[in-house]
C-alpha cells in the first residue's frame, strides 16, 4: 500500500511552518496542512480518534482501568504493539537481525539497517522504541527507522530491550546502554562512523535515550554526538513548577474538537494516569532520580538535542518545560511542535503527513550535527 495522504499535504507542512518564540524559546511550529483554525485536531487523526472516543463513552469503567496488573498490562500491550505504519520505505534497505549479549548474560535482539548507498564515515542512528517500558517492539518503529536510513543514507541500529514488569528497573535501561556500547564498538564493521552516533527514542524510549546520553556523559565515554527525543517521558516524578504544571487550560483546544481531544488526553492519563503508574510497572518507588526523572537534573553539558511533541499530547507540557530547561542550560536544542497532533505520531509513517515530516526533521538534525 502507498501513503494515505498526498505529497501536496506534506509540502504544505514545510511551506507553512514557522519559527516562533513560545514560552521564551524558539520553536519550529508545524501546521495542520489543510486546516488553519487554531486548536483543531488534524482531520485524519480526528477521524481515527473519534471512533475511540465514541467507544469510550459506552465502555465499562472496569475496562478503562489502567494499572500494573497482568490483565491490564496484557490489554495495554495489545493496544501498543500493533504496527500502524504503512510500508512505504524502500525494500532495498538491508536489515540484519542478530542478538547481542547483555550485562546479565541475557540475549538482546537488535536490527542493523544498512543504507542503499554507502559512504565513508556514515552517521549512525541508534533507535530505542517506546511503549511505556512494558510494551512496544522494533517492528512498531521499523518504517520510521527505514525512512531515515533511506533518505539520509545513515546506518541504523534498533533494539528490543527487556520489558517491565517481568524485568524491573533498571534492567531495560541497562540493556539500552549496553546497546549503545555495542554500537560504538561494532558499527564500523557495518560502515558506520562511531564518532557520529545519534541516540533516538519515542515516549518511554525518549527516557531511555536520555538515560544513555546521561550515562555516557557521566562515564566520560563520549559516544553520543547528539540525541533525538520524540515526545519523551522526562518528568515521571511529577515535579510541579511553573513550567511543568499540568493543566487542561494550558492546551489550545477548539470547541469543535473539545470532546475528542479531552477524551484522548484522559485515555493517556493527562496529569493523573499512565505516567503516574510507571513506577509500579517498573517495580520501583525510586522514580525521583535523574534517570527516571531527568527533568530534575542539571542538563549542562548534554550534546545537541532534538525535541518534538504534538500540541495535544498528554506529555506536551513536560516536553516543552524540558526543552526550555535544555536551552537555559546552554544545550543546542531544536524544538518542533506539530499542531493538531497527539502522541506517538512516529508510529504512523505513511498514515499522517506529519509522521513523514518528523522523520525528515530527524534526518536533517543528524546530518547537520554529524558534520
Amino acid at each position: 500500500m502507498g501513503k494515505k495522504y498526498s505529497e501536496e499535504l506534506l509540502n504544505k507542512i514545510r511551506q507553512k511552518q514557522k519559527c516562533v518564540c513560545m514560552n521564551g524559546i524558539d520553536v519550529i511550529v508545524k501546521p495542520i496542512p489543510d486546516c488553519d483554525e487554531d486548536g483543531m485536531m488534524d482531520p485524519r487523526l480526528y477521524h481515527d480518534n473519534k471512533k475511540m472516543a465514541t467507544m469510550m463513552r459506552f465502555m465499562p469503567k472496569s475496562l478503562m482501568k489502567i494499572d500494573a496488573s497482568p490483565k491490564s498490562i496484557d490489554r495495554l500491550r495489545g493496544m501498543f504493539n500493533g504496527v500502524k505504519s504503512e510500508p512505504i520505505a524502500s525494500d532495498k534497505i538491508k536489515v540484519i537481525q542478530q542478538t547481542m549479549n547483555g550485562m546479565d548474560n541475557n540475549d538482546i535482539p537488535i536490527q542493523i539497517y544498512l543504507p542503499i548507498e554507502t559512504k565513508e564515515k556514515t552517521p549512525v542512528l541508534y533507535y530505542i522504541h517506546g511503549g511505556g517500558f512494558f510494551a512496544g517492539h522494533m517492528g512498531v518503529v521499523d518504517q520510521l527507522v527505514k525512512m531515515i536510513v533511506e533518505r539520509f543514507h545513515v546506518v541504523a541500529v534498533s533494539i528490543d530491550y527487556r520489558l517491565a514488569p517481568e524485568n524491573p528497573y533498571p534492567k531495560g535501561h541497562q540493556d539500552c546502554y549496553e546497546g549503545l556500547k555495542w554500537v560504538y564498538h561494532h558499527i564500523q564493521d557495518y560502515g558506520g562512523d562511531n564518532k557520529n552516533i545519534f541516540v533516538a527514542g519515542d515516549s518511554a524510549g525518549g527516557n531511555l535515550t536520555q538515560y544513555c546520553t546521561t550515562r555516557d556523559m557521566e562515564d566520560g565515554s563520549h559516544m553520543v554526538k547528539g540525541q533525538l527525543l520524540l515526545y519523551p517521558t522526562v518528568n515521571m516524578g511529577g515535579i510541579d513548577d511553573d513550567e511543568s504544571h499540568w493543566s487542561i487550560e494550558r492546551y489550545h483546544i477548539h470547541p469543535k474538537h473539545k470532546k475528542v481531544i479531552e477524551a484522548s488526553l484522559s485515555m493517556m492519563g493527562g496529569d493523573d494516569g499512565m505516567t503516574n503508574m510507571l513506577g509500579d510497572i517498573l517495580g520501583t518507588q525510586d522514580i525521583m532520580n535523574r534517570y527516571l526523572t531527568p527533568y530534575m537534573m542539571d542538563l549542562t553539558g548534554l550534546p545537541p538535542t532534538f525535541v518534538t511533541v504534538g500540541e495535544h499530547d498528554f506529555l506536551y507540557i513536560e516536553c516543552m518545560a524540558y526543552a526550555k530547561k535544555l536551552v537555559k542550560a546552554g544545550v543546542e536544542t531544536t524544538t518542533v511542535v506539530y499542531k493538531g497532533m497527539g502522541h506517538a505520531y512516529g508510529d504512523n509513517i505513511g498514515v499522517y503527513p506529519q509522521s513523514e515530516d518528523c522523520a525528515m526533521e530527524m534526518g536533517k538534525f543528524i546530518i547537520k550535527h554529524s558534520k
